[in-house]
């Protein structure tokens, strides 16, 4: 009998990497749906062998518990412990967790500076207003820091410091040699980061459940007047009680490119229609940081081709929890 593989969502997995399952003999369960209920994921993934994680979708422990044929979980994107709550259930009930690290890293440093570009040189929200915008500020010869200095963080520092001229400082849990060397850029302690910084941009993983945001009130009260801040992440690594009295006591501006799904992001939204902020002080824009056709066809055939290999027995470089197996045999 022919193994089958589920692939949710309406955009992120292209079509040809569809037919990849199909050419190496693998039967599709196509659902073009982003969103779902929890029984509607449950229906979705009845008798699934591979399950390709391409909507918003959050499947949870109790997914991977009814889903009692799945074999391996592929997630199209890179922070697979922010978005899949039940990953630790997958990796106790040993099945496979296959994600695409850096893939759309172009992409999303690319959105970062984009956003940063915009809180510095706010344009006109509405083309029928009269008159003209605030003026904004220069971003050469500005301080960029920059928490976690992966690919896309690094690659936001090389944009910032070559292209745009800026001295850029980093924090991360490890040094990234090979950024400091072919750039310049500077490692400091997270306290300097935060008070050194006129634009700062998070690049650290997404916050667990029940992990407090890296960015509360302690931390903003730290920062310089004026800071521009970019999270192009999770909205929940910032306070948002702590970050709307910053942007009214110390003149913050933020933008974030979140899940309008989620709880957090709702939260900003509604911060940024009330009327002492408006969105020129607080940009909330639609999950796209990861969305360019360039970066869903990397991304998307990573995580596809991955999650084939496993479901043949073949080894793969990205899957996360290589002892899936041996938790399998004791399920």
């Amino acid at each position: 009998m022919r193994r089958l593989v589920l692939v949710t969502g309406t955009t992120l997995v292209p079509d040809d990497v569809v037919a990849l399952a199909e050419k190496r003999g693998f039967d599709v369960r196509r659902v073009r749906q982003d969103l779902f209920s929890a029984d509607e994921l449950s229906a979705a993934l009845d008798g699934v062998s591979g399950y390709l994680v391409g909507g918003y979708e959050e499947p949870t422990a109790e997914h991977v518990d009814a889903a009692r044929s799945l074999e391996v979980l592929g997630f199209v994107g890179t922070d697979f412990r922010a978005y899949v709550p039940g990953w630790r259930r997958a990796f106790e009930r040993g099945v496979a967790v296959v994600n695409s690290p850096g893939t759309n890293a172009v992409s999303v440093a690319e959105l970062t500076v984009r956003l940063a570009l915009t809180l510095a040189r706010p344009l006109p929200t509405d083309p029928r207003l009269d008159g003209e915008p605030e003026p904004g500020v220069e971003l050469q010869g500005r301080t960029l820091g920059v928490l976690g200095a992966g690919r896309i963080g690094a690659h936001v520092a090389r944009i910032a410091g070559a292209g745009l001229g800026m001295r850029v400082l980093y924090h991360a849990p490890r040094r990234n040699w090979a950024l400091e060397a072919a750039t310049g850029t500077a490692y400091v302690p997270w306290h300097a980061l935060l008070a050194e910084s006129d634009v700062l941009t998070l690049h650290r993983p997404g916050p667990e459940p029940g992990e407090p945001p890296v960015l509360d009130r302690a931390a903003f009260g730290r920062v310089r007047a004026g800071l521009l801040l970019v999270d192009t992440v999770h909205p929940a690594l910032v306070d948002p009680d702590a970050l709307a009295r910053a942007i009214r006591e110390r003149g913050v501006r933020a933008a974030f490119d979140a899940d309008p799904a989620g709880d957090a992001a709702a939260r900003l939204t509604a911060l940024a229609a009330e009327p002492d902020v408006g969105p020129e002080r607080l940009l909330v824009v639609p999950q796209t940081g990861f969305r360019t056709h360039e970066a869903n066809l990397r991304t998307a055939t990573v995580a596809m081709t991955a999650t084939l290999d496993v479901l043949e027995g073949r080894p793969s470089e990205y899957v996360n929890n290589p002892d899936y197996l041996e938790r399998r045999a004791t399920r």
